[in-house]
């Protein structure tokens, strides 16, 4: 039996996190492992925690006094934890019952290069016109032009298995291993929201850790229920993680299309079709560029303690 620590990353969710935690709990009952819920609040201001220890009375508790963000919250999390496996699941998502037990044992079972393992999320209240269920994610890829994106997202749930090796994990619902985690480090708590979990995957890749898909671990996901896609939220965080991100990792060419395809998308902002999302992507483009000798030393830092370099490292970067 191997000790788990579940971190689940709360903001104002009321709305959600009694569902979640319920089928978490569920899924602990069911577990042959030795399961904690790590509960890290972000300063809500809701009643989200009078809810977390009427559905999860067991739970550990972290509070943070202001919104760290997922990224922060998570770090938080993983550093009051102690588990030699810590699986993430998202406030917004509702667990299969044998989620916890199929995710842990296929890290478990795995090399000891395996560093995570991700699951099958669907996107909750999605079909398609005969009834299938919609795919959230398979893990996560990183495109030429350096956006991270969610593998086979909105793709039929009865389609053709995903293959079990991906670039990285999705921080919606994954288990990741402890001793990976202590030798590549756990989330960046300044990317504040979004894009942290491809960062990581790329310092977990980088020093020659793999990650694996497990289809049987299935997770039904509000996808960015907290924040929006249409958000100056979303805008904004996407935009500048993408590039910091992006800078931070990818080989060269990835680095130049990603900032010139954020330059372009910036620049029509000022254009006759102005809104406020376009306003908040020329925000998040001004604060990379601000941002962008730190990331610079950052990288040279990742390159010295890379073991994946050249033809490996533009290997992870997908060609569609």
């Amino acid at each position: 039996m191997s000790s788990v620590d579940v971190v689940v990353v709360n903001w104002n969710g009321a709305l959600v996190i009694e569902e979640c935690l319920s089928a978490l709990v569920l899924s602990a009952e069911r577990c042959d492992h030795d399961v904690t819920l790590v509960v890290v609040d972000n300063g809500s201001r809701d009643d989200s925690l009078d809810r977390v220890r009427r559905v999860a009375p067991g739970a550990v508790v972290v509070r943070a006094e202001q919104n760290l963000g997922f990224a922060g919250g998570a770090h938080l999390g993983i550093q009051r934890s102690h588990a030699e496996v810590v699986v993430l699941v998202n406030n917004d998502a509702v667990v299969d019952p044998d989620f916890l037990q199929i995710v842990v044992d296929a890290l478990l079972t795995a090399p000891a290069s395996v560093a995570a393992v991700t699951g099958h999320l669907l996107l909750a209240g999605t079909q398609d016109e005969s009834g299938v269920p919609l795919v959230n994610s398979t893990g996560n890829e990183v495109t030429r032009s350096g956006n991270g994106r969610d593998r086979d997202y909105l793709s039929r749930d009865d389609g053709p298995p995903a293959l079990p090796d991906v670039f990285g994990f999705c921080g919606g619902a994954a288990a990741l291993r402890r001793s990976a985690l202590e030798t590549a480090g756990d989330f960046d708590a300044s990317l504040f929201l979004y894009y942290e979990d491809t960062e990581l995957s790329w310092r977990l890749r980088r020093r020659g850790f793999t990650v694996r898909y497990e289809r049987r671990a299935v997770v039904v996901h509000r996808h960015a229920f907290s924040s929006g896609t249409g958000s100056d939220v979303f805008a904004y965080h996407n935009t500048r993680n993408r590039l910091l991100v992006a800078t931070r990792h990818a080989p060269l060419e990835v680095v130049l299309l990603a900032w010139a395809s954020a330059l372009v998308r910036a620049a029509r902002t000022f254009g006759p079709a102005r809104h406020r999302p376009g306003r908040a992507v020329l925000r998040g483009t001004l604060a990379a560029v601000r941002l962008l000798p730190r990331e610079l030393r950052r990288r040279r830092r990742e390159d010295k303690a890379s073991v994946v370099r050249g033809a490996e490292l533009r290997a992870l970067v997908s060609r569609s």
